[in-house]
């Protein structure tokens, strides 16, 4: 009797274990509101996580495509236009984000005195490649996620900063600035 459960059990198994390992295909239904709004620009097109505010309107968000913030004020999530001129357009789609992410960190890292703790490399993300690194603010310890996105039209960095210092939660927002990405319409 014991032998003629066998063959049924071990295809149950591994399609349960199958099961387990499988990817979430709704994952950001789960994170995000499902309504969309619009940057600044117009440009793109983006879903507030669950538990944070919109403070794009602010006047200290000025200079900001969309400004995002966690409910508890611990972390943000700033979209912003990497300006560029014709020449420097052509050279990102010859020679693509890398390049272009050293020399963003290099403009925007001066002053603060940052650490890099994570240096760029390529990320694919909804089938686009993209260019994410992390830095550590040195005096406040806040950790910057940056991903920088070119849309075709024009070049983003999503800079996603984390003000738990000390606390190993930064995993948790990396993630859900991963999920912003990719939710992103432009």
């Amino acid at each position: 009797m014991r032998l003629r459960s066998i063959p049924l059990v071990l295809p149950f198994s591994l399609a349960m274990l199958l099961a387990g390992c499988a990817p979430a295909s709704r994952v950001s239904t789960d994170l995000f509101h499902p309504e969309y709004s619009s940057s600044r620009d117009g440009a793109l097109q983006y879903r507030l996580p669950v538990g944070w505010f919109d403070a794009t309107a602010d006047p200290q968000a000025a200079g900001h495509a969309a400004w995002l913030m966690r409910s508890d004020y611990g972390a943000t999530m700033a979209l912003d236009e990497v300006r560029l001129d014709s020449g420097a357009r052509a050279e990102v789609r010859s020679a693509g984000l890398l390049p272009l992410s050293y020399l963003i960190i290099s403009l925007t890292s001066g002053d603060r005195g940052t650490v890099l703790l994570e240096p760029p490399s390529l990320v694919t993300i909804k089938g686009k490649e993209m260019c994410r690194y992390t830095l550590v603010v040195s005096e406040t310890k806040d950790t910057l996620q940056v991903t920088v996105i070119d849309t075709g039209d024009r070049v983003y960095t999503v800079t996603a900063l984390d003000a738990r210092k000390g606390v190993n939660g930064g995993g948790s927002l990396a993630l859900l600035a991963e999920a912003f990405v990719a939710t992103l319409r432009w």
